[in-house]
């Protein structure tokens, strides 16, 4: 596919992300091949594992799947996806606190390391210029001085907080890192997993074969073990 697009025509753009890397004609056909790569575990793989994880818990969780189907039914009603607004996206609130509650507990990233860019204190520990850290989205998402709770999957954690609990949940919740190294991605996977949980609910009946959470696996991506088994079938 490289080559075909490297040897093609003006007729021959698509106008996407591959097309506009062989475009630059300065990367070699390896170095695309590994820029592609990264683009799918970042971009795809990331979002399905999340996806995955929502499902587990909004199919879990009593009430959760009967409120996200109700939320859908009324504010996207039989709309067909390509008519969406921003007005509706913004209507899809407590689908969004499900994939934000998934999010805390699950987070596509298990951890990122940065480098120091000067020195600073953290917790009474000095950290030189220079210092390689590992810091973790998971544990900051189950930390107990921030999270009442933290194990538990309760999507109405994020419903009407006091300005002292907003200032901490932000703060510990980084799914997506934090500004400025922040996910560059981050707004549309958060969308893609708002209307994708919201139209599941809204459209099918899902029965997980089991009714335990499965344990995580994957260190660069983490995915529930053994996926999402259920048994799905149009809404009844």
């Amino acid at each position: 596919e490289i080559a075909r697009l490297r040897g093609g025509t003006v007729a021959d753009d698509r106008g996407d992300v591959l097309q506009s890397l062989v475009a630059e004609a300065v990367l070699s056909d390896a170095e695309i091949r590994d820029q592609v790569l990264t683009l799918i575990g970042a971009g795809f793989h990331t979002t399905a594992a999340s996806l995955a994880w929502t499902i587990w818990r909004a199919a879990l969780t009593p009430g959760v799947w009967e409120e996200l189907r109700a939320e859908a039914d009324a504010v996207l009603g039989d709309d067909h996806p390509s008519t969406m607004s921003t007005t509706q996206l913004a209507g899809l609130e407590h689908a969004d606190r499900v994939v934000r509650e998934s999010l805390r507990l699950h987070p596509a990233g298990v951890f990122s390391p940065r480098e120091a860019a000067r020195d600073i204190d953290v917790a009474g520990h000095r950290i030189r210029k220079g210092t390689l850290v590992m810091w973790s989205p998971h544990l900051a998402g189950r930390d107990r001085d921030v999270w009442d709770d933290p194990l538990t999957f309760r999507p109405d954690r994020w419903l009407d907080p006091t300005d002292e609990q907003r200032a901490a949940n932000e703060s510990a919740w980084v799914p997506f890192g934090r500004p400025a190294r922040n996910c560059i991605g981050f707004a549309m996977a958060h969308m893609e997993l708002v209307l994708i949980i919201a139209r599941l609910a809204q459209r099918l009946d899902v029965t997980l074969a089991s009714a335990t959470v499965p344990a995580p696996y994957g260190m660069v991506v983490n995915r529930p073990t053994g996926g999402v088994p259920a048994r799905v079938t149009h809404r009844n």
